[in-house]
């Protein structure tokens, strides 16, 4: 069939399908199902694509009982397991080029599970609208609408069409691209943000007016009581919504402004459901005062005073809501209650984990260990987050737990489902409680994260169920008070020996319980946070953890609890920070999992940024109890083309044998013996020129007071501006110091010092850098020492950290870090800039002083006295392809296209060494070492050419050619051929990727 078919019998029988008689039902088998499957749509799954993963999702028609706010859309379209877009349909009779309310439904329902887009259409008109924007009850029809084509148009633009709503463009990634200019517009606040702000809002006012009745009540359990009630409402609310409860009961309610019923109705719901959540109590002088903000929380809940559809509110987005909800905590501030950041969220952002990347997770730890097991089978499995937050793991795990039971029995005993009315099955819900209740566990040491938790899972039971699918079920909702756990799950009572910390720490003991699976996003928390955050814990580790060495981060110690936790057969899926391949702190991690050989699968996405808002560089890690002879790693260059599972050109399988605990330098298999090359006989940078020569810049701790720019200069002095006023300052107590500036280190050009540090240091008799005192300077250089003086409560600070510490109090004008001084002595050394996209290595023969900052600043790479060796050469060596490559294995990929390189990854680049007493050897020495600084006068001169076009052609035209001379010598050095030096990237085309 042809769309031009369809479209031929719509014309010939228009009366009758535009007449009352002519329902929606017929319409959709008739019309709508045929035209989504010329767009490419498996409608009625004819490929027997799993539960999980099936491309349409169809609702049954609603039932004659039911109302019209409790009905979802008709079709999901999904890529995978995730949503992309709804269409609503409507029998020809409804005139939606008209009337205003379908659109408004199709709009509530898309912007409440947070799509770009959805459809509504009665084939005689096909509407896309734009459901970024929450909906007001008096928006037309117009509103939003992007798209609108009449059934006249579907042929002539069925190409059209297909480009914006085929099965084609949601699996290639073209829709995403399509449609992500919606979330630029002006209006754009998507679900999760504006709900959070109006339960936000709701907790604020709830806790003001309890807190004014009773206010000796501790804030904590202010907090839990606010959390309590606004569950309470949202339960019911959605269990209308779903069909579950009477829809606009509790409105009525509240419109009566009846408390007595109100108790009444929750006593029942607590009878009914049995799950906890209806056991508190509800504050009489709240629930009794009729202009209470309770009152207005009810009404809030309900169109068209909210814009969402409670019907197709799914949990994984309210999971998003409360996961950024716990986040802050309800604090007197100066007398008044106030959201504030707890403790380990302070100056972070808060940001929750994609929806796809837990499903990815679930799908290679989980599914292949759940997937062919009947009910029995599966319960006897056991699955957990360790870490849970709000549930966001625990939930997609639950709903493909489910999933997967439904597929087992509909291929080998369906008689044991429920039958929809769209010839599909459905688990039973004792099915769903079983699952839930055997299978899914959690630990938080937030409490009110493990409520969070609860609280979504049994929302999430009770999808797809209706009054009537409940009814035999008594209580209707399990107690999940042997699943969900409020404890610190690295520290058991072993580990604590003192019984009150381990009340203050609250200790989680697992006792003999072992996972098949330990899933989740464990948090990400540095030493130096821990010890501020968590001092009780943190020296406790440790002596538990193999992991917790050196500058450790939190996240090394779940995966290796999570490891402790499996069964022997058991799986860990984790997203993590990358860095752990790569930084000295994890050496233990690395080798905890290298040596056993749990690594099954490594997922890197390099600078790809799968936190929406957040610069966080992560990886997937796979991880198995048994040992595993093989493992595979990925590299996402193309984060929309992974997500379509198209991106699978990069996938090296390796043997377990090739990590250690040394840096994890993964690249695929047809490298192998390139790099083994460069590698040469393992000669390193760090053997050529000694580890003490690659270092780091100083550490002031108080660059803003330290550095500065000359305005002007006597033969013994510096001006300089500080804020608003001028000083003066004596030359002797300053060195050169190189500050960054776009574009201001190169390879390829003279370098010189751009600025002054002062530098309070003084050699002593044994020709040691030692502080100048403050007398000496008072004495010797009173400029300078009226400067420091004025710019005291800024050195004279205990946040500033001196290390090591100073002998006496009057030593607080020290640098923050003894390091590096002497390298303003150094007649000739190597600056590089660690953070960089290559060709970052500059000649200084200033004795310039430069900054470390982590990845933000520099390493010095100097020659040992008598070296044979010429600085040209190495840094010829250091800007070449092979090296720039190897670099980018070793050293951290960050957004924007750059690699690190600080002096980890320098001291281990392969070197090649010269043997001097080799004629020929010796000459391709001096060859690349003249010819590197022939580069740099060229380099000169461009710069010095300006925009002159005459001067700078034929000077960028030899520049190319001397770089071609260097990559032949640098081929020849490296003993390459040429078919194997042009198998390395570009230089260019190494940060293109990235």
């Amino acid at each position: 069939m042809k769309v031009a078919d369809l479209v031929s019998r719509f014309r010939q029988d228009f009366d009758y399908y535009k007449s009352e008689r002519y329902n929606e039902t017929l319409l959709r088998s008739d019309f709508l199902d045929p035209l989504f499957e010329l767009l490419g749509w498996d409608i009625k799954n004819v490929q027997g694509k799993s539960t999980n993963e099936r491309e349409v999702l169809l609702e049954e028609p609603l039932k004659a009982n039911a109302h019209t706010n409790t009905k979802k859309p008709d079709y999901t379209f999904r890529l995978f397991s995730e949503r992309k877009f709804f269409l609503e349909a409507k029998k020809p009779h409804v005139k939606i080029e008209v009337e205003d309310g379908p659109a408004r439904q199709v709009r509530r329902y898309g912007y409440t599970a947070g799509l770009n887009i959805s459809v509504l259409s009665n084939f005689e008109y096909l509407y896309i609208y734009d459901t970024t924007i929450p909906v007001n009850g008096d928006d037309s029809r117009k509103k939003c609408l992007i798209k609108s084509y009449h059934y006249t148009e579907y042929a002539e633009k069925f190409d059209e069409i297909s480009s914006l709503l085929s099965q084609d463009s949601v699996y290639n990634g073209d829709f995403d691209k399509n449609w992500a200019h919606i979330e630029r517009n002006i209006d754009y606040k998507p679900i999760d943000k504006l709900f959070l702000e109006q339960i936000n809002n709701w907790r604020l006012a709830l806790a003001n007016e309890i807190h004014r009745e009773s206010p000796e009540m501790p804030l904590d359990q202010l907090s839990d009581i606010v959390q309590s009630y606004i569950n309470k409402l949202l339960f019911l609310r959605v269990c209308e919504d779903r069909n579950i409860e009477t829809y606009q009961e509790l409105l009525y309610i509240a419109e009566k402004g009846d408390a007595t019923e109100l108790v009444s109705l929750f006593h029942k719901a607590d009878l009914k459901y049995n799950s906890g959540l209806f056991d508190e109590f509800l504050a009489p002088q709240l629930i009794g005062n009729i202009s209470s903000t309770f009152w207005d929380i009810v009404r809030q809940l309900y169109y068209p005073e909210t814009p969402y559809s409670f019907a197709v509110l799914s949990s994984d987005i309210l999971g998003r809501i409360y996961e950024i909800f716990l986040s802050k905590r309800i604090a007197d501030v100066d007398g008044s209650l106030a959201l504030v950041d707890k403790p380990e969220n302070v100056d972070r952002d808060v940001v929750t984990t994609p929806t796809y990347i837990i499903q990815e997770i679930l799908r290679r730890a989980v599914l292949p260990r759940a997937v062919g097991k009947n009910l029995g089978q599966l319960c006897e499995m056991k699955f957990a987050d360790i870490a849970c937050g709000s549930g966001a793991f625990l939930l997609e795990l639950f709903q493909l737990l489910c999933d997967v039971t439904l597929d087992y029995y509909i291929h080998n005993n369906p008689e044991e489902l429920c039958r929809t009315g769209i010839d599909g099955f459905r688990l039973p819900y004792s099915m769903k409680v079983k699952i839930l209740t055997n299978c899914i566990f959690g630990v938080d040491k937030d409490y009110n994260a493990t409520e969070a938790t609860k609280f979504g899972l049994l929302l999430k039971v009770l999808e797809d169920e209706n009054v009537n699918s409940l009814s035999g079920h008594k209580p209707i909702l399990p107690s999940l008070s042997q699943n969900i756990f409020f404890g610190n799950s690295l520290l058991g009572p072993d580990d604590v020996k003192n019984t009150n910390l381990r009340e203050s720490i609250n200790t989680y003991d697992f006792g003999e319980l072992k996972f098949d699976v330990v899933i989740g996003n464990p948090p990400y928390m540095s030493s130096e946070d821990m010890k501020n955050l968590t001092p009780l814990e943190h020296p406790l580790y440790p002596s538990k953890y193999n992991s917790a060495y050196k500058q450790y981060d939190k996240y090394f110690l779940f995966i290796e609890r999570g490891l402790q936790l499996l069964k022997d057969d058991g799986a860990l899926g984790y997203i993590i920070p990358s860095k752990f391949m790569k930084v000295g702190a994890a050496l233990k991690l690395r080798d905890l999992i290298a040596i056993n050989h749990h690594l099954a699968e490594l997922i890197s996405f390099g600078a790809n940024q799968v936190f929406n808002g957040k610069t966080t560089y992560t990886c997937l890690l796979i991880l198995t109890k048994e040992n595993n002879p093989n493992f595979k790693y990925e590299e996402v260059r193309d984060l929309s083309l992974w997500r379509t599972r198209l991106d699978v050109n990069d996938i090296t399988e390796r043997s377990s044998d090739y990590i250690s605990s040394d840096t994890w330098a993964l690249l695929p298999m047809e490298f192998d013996q390139l790099f083994e090359k460069i590698q040469r006989d393992g000669y390193t940078l760090s053997d050529a020129v000694g580890s003490d020569n690659i270092f780091n810049g100083i550490q002031t701790s108080a660059n803003k007071t330290y550095i500065f720019q000359p305005i002007a200069e006597t033969a013994t002095t510096y001006s300089f501006l500080r804020g608003n006023s001028t000083w003066e300052i004596e030359k002797s107590l300053t060195k050169p110091y190189f500050k960054t500036v776009k574009d201001g280190l190169s390879s390829y050009n003279s370098f010189r010092p751009n600025a002054r540090v002062i530098f309070p240091y003084i050699k002593d008799g044994n020709g040691k850098l030692q502080i100048v005192s403050l007398e000496e300077l008072a004495e010797k250089y009173p400029l300078g020492y009226s400067y420091i003086m004025a710019f005291k409560h800024e050195l004279d600070r205990k946040t500033r950290d001196i290390k090591p510490t100073p002998d006496n109090d009057n030593e607080w004008h020290r640098y923050g870090r003894h390091q590096s001084l002497e390298a303003c002595e150094l007649p000739c050394k190597l600056i590089v800039g660690v953070l960089s996209q290559g060709e970052k290595y500059a000649v200084d023969i200033y004795g310039t002083l430069v900054s470390s900052g982590g990845t933000a600043g520099y390493c010095i790479i100097s020659l040992p006295e008598n070296s044979p060796y010429s600085i040209y050469y190495l840094q010829a060596l250091l800007t070449s392809r092979p090296l720039e490559w190897v670099s980018s294995l070793y050293g951290e990929i960050f957004r924007g296209g750059f690699i690190a390189r600080g002096t980890k990854v320098l001291k281990q680049l392969p070197f090649r060494s010269i043997d001097f007493t080799n004629p020929v050897d010796k000459q391709l020495h001096d060859d690349i070492s003249a010819l590197q600084q022939e580069l740099i006068s060229i380099g000169d001169r461009i710069v010095n050419a300006g925009n002159n076009n005459r001067i700078l052609t034929p000077l960028k035209r030899n520049f190319s050619i001397k770089k071609n001379e260097m990559e032949v010598l640098i081929q020849k050095l490296f003993c390459l051929t040429e078919e194997e030096y042009y198998q390395i990237p570009k230089i260019s085309e190494i940060y293109a990727t990235i």
